[in-house]
């Protein structure tokens, strides 16, 4: 793997010019949909109490499985857990839920996404996931987390970075650009003003300016994300307060050290890592790939589905099969992950994207049970949430997912899932058909 590490300078001008020059490249704009809003009014409607029966819990507080539990729900946390049925108290006249021969899990977390669509929001309550966090941060999206956070929206509870910050030249024509210590500064200041909840970084910034946002960041305590800069040394970031390491391509960072070597060092550094292995797989596909999965197209507006196919053939299959490589390396020599996807690059679709990225994790040589954790309780740890969500447990807010087979053998069964239940709701799967769709139903031209 030692050959495969190339000048910084080289890729970073080919980034450069591939994303900036790159035709019809997708900008931040805002799809607005009035669906959210209509979905999160009929929630408020539905029961506020539930008692999910024998069924198998994966609690995720360690690797086991509780058959036969019993599970009761009220006000939007989970009241009892136990097997015994009678110690339930059904004087709250919850309403119903067979859970035999399912299996109950943690929400889904997808810690890396872009959200451009409202109907993004109903796209990850359909599949599961009940906590995202957005990586490039508009005006609009806070207000997306406000009004989800008022239940005037149907959506999963929402993080958001700032805009991305990059140095000169950048790779996005719609990122904020910082040439001078005082620039960067100033940005950081009035995105943390703005309340936004991490600051993004990318990997265009130069030595001077990533030290300046960490500086500014830190004094402002709000944590500063993403790419790793490539005119810094790899051991000033792992040694630095960046919070979370975005992707597994560290080829064209600090070339000097053995490829192997920055992986044994990511991995014992336990920064927090996410990998987005799916957006390599998806992008090193021929165009006329039988396996790219067009259907996903129902689900997005023509500017996007556009997108992505400007967006497929630009990795190759060995570096596809290389962020495997290294992803599994970082994991062995102790690397703390998150799951993210990545989504709105090419036919990494909202929601439906987290259970391929699992995958993904499983076949980078990852054990089901720490995949699992990297999409519940580690994200529930990176977020500083663990109090709340992330494990099944009395009192932790019930952000659940039914499903109809079990994840720990076979982790596709993630797929499989019988019901979702959203800050104390329950939603069946007949319900989230019917939020997808009405998605479907909001791009008759997709077929044209």
């Amino acid at each position: 793997m030692k050959k495969l590490a190339f000048p910084s300078t080289i890729l970073g001008l080919a980034l450069v010019a591939y994303f900036y020059f790159a035709p019809k490249a997708l900008p931040p704009i805002h799809l607005a949909s009035g669906l959210p809003s209509q979905f999160g009014t009929e929630s408020l409607k539905k029961a506020g109490t539930y008692l999910i029966r024998n069924v198998s819990v994966i609690p995720m507080t360690k690797d086991t499985l509780l058959s036969n539990y019993h599970v009761l729900v009220e006000n939007g946390r989970i009241k009892q857990l136990t097997p015994d049925l009678s110690a339930i108290d059904t004087a709250v006249h919850p309403l119903l839920i067979d859970g035999t021969g399912k299996f109950l899990i943690p929400g889904l977390n997808d810690l890396h996404v872009h959200i451009n669509d409202d109907n993004n929001l109903l796209l990850f309550v359909a599949n599961g996931v009940t906590t995202v966090r957005n990586m490039a941060g508009y005006p609009f999206h806070l207000s997306l987390r406000e009004k989800i956070n008022r239940r005037q929206l149907l959506g999963p509870t929402l993080y958001t970075t700032s805009p991305i910050l990059e140095g000169s030249p950048n790779v996005w024509k719609f990122s904020r650009i910082v040439r001078t210590r005082q620039e960067a500064r100033q940005a950081v200041i009035q995105f943390t003003k703005a309340g936004y909840d991490f600051i993004k970084i990318y990997h265009t910034l130069p030595q001077e300016l990533y030290r300046e946002i960490l500086r500014v960041g830190d004094s402002l305590q709000i944590p500063v994300v993403g790419h790793i800069p490539f005119q810094v040394d790899l051991n000033e970031v792992l040694a630095s307060s960046q919070y979370s390491l975005e992707h597994v391509d560290v080829s064209p960072i600090s070339p000097h050290l053995p490829l192997v070597k920055r992986l044994e060092l990511i991995g014992q550094s336990k920064k927090w890592m996410c990998p987005t292995l799916l957006v390599y797989k998806n992008m090193q596909k021929h165009p006329n790939d039988p396996s790219i999965p067009t259907n996903y197209e129902r689900y997005v507006d023509k500017i996007t589905r556009t997108f992505w196919q400007q967006r497929l053939h630009y990795y190759s299959r060995d570096h596809y099969s290389l962020q495997k490589k290294m992803a599994q390396l970082i994991h062995k020599h102790g690397g703390r992950f998150i799951a993210g996807t990545d989504c709105l690059n090419s036919y990494v679709l909202a929601g439906f994207s987290i259970h391929e990225e699992l995958q993904e994790l499983v076949s980078a040589g990852l054990p089901e049970y720490e995949v699992l954790k990297a999409c519940t309780v580690n994200a529930a740890i990176f977020l500083k949430n663990q109090s709340k969500v992330g494990t099944i447990e009395p009192h932790k807010q019930a952000d659940l997912v039914l499903l109809e087979g079990n994840p720990l053998k076979d982790i596709a069964n993630t797929k499989k899932i019988n019901g979702v239940m959203l800050k104390g709701i329950w939603f069946s799967a007949a319900e989230l058909h019917q939020m997808l769709a009405a998605v479907k139903k909001t791009y008759p031209h997709q077929d044209s």
